[in-house]
């Protein structure tokens, strides 16, 4: 492979998706930069709950912890759905290992 089919793939891999809807330029990249601020938001709290359910003691060991397990679960569960929607608009820079927004939920800590 030669330096300009290099630049190309690397271009191509980055192009935002092509996919026809009624926003505007400025509409989509809002809402693609929201949904991938609340996909950050989502993981975190996925990895927060699931800190609390593997640190979980007490006399109430056994309901807590499948509470936060289930609800760890139910969390995880929409991250799929609105990293998909993010990038059926347009957004490409959720991928682990490339440029990240800070997620809402961490940045008050």
């Amino acid at each position: 492979m030669n330096e300009k089919d290099t630049k190309d793939a690397k271009a191509r891999r980055t192009a935002p998706l092509r996919t026809p809807n009624e926003l505007g330029a400025n509409a989509t990249k809002d809402i693609s930069g929201a949904l991938t601020t609340l996909l950050a938001d989502a993981y975190t709290l996925y990895l927060k709950t699931k800190n609390f359910h593997w640190h979980m003691s007490g006399p109430h060991f056994r309901d807590y912890h499948l509470l936060l397990d289930e609800q760890a679960d139910q969390i995880f569960a929409i991250t799929d759905p609105i990293a998909e929607r993010a990038r059926k608009l347009g957004g490409h820079d959720f991928a682990l290992g490339g440029p990240h927004r800070a997620p809402a939920a961490a940045a008050g800590q």
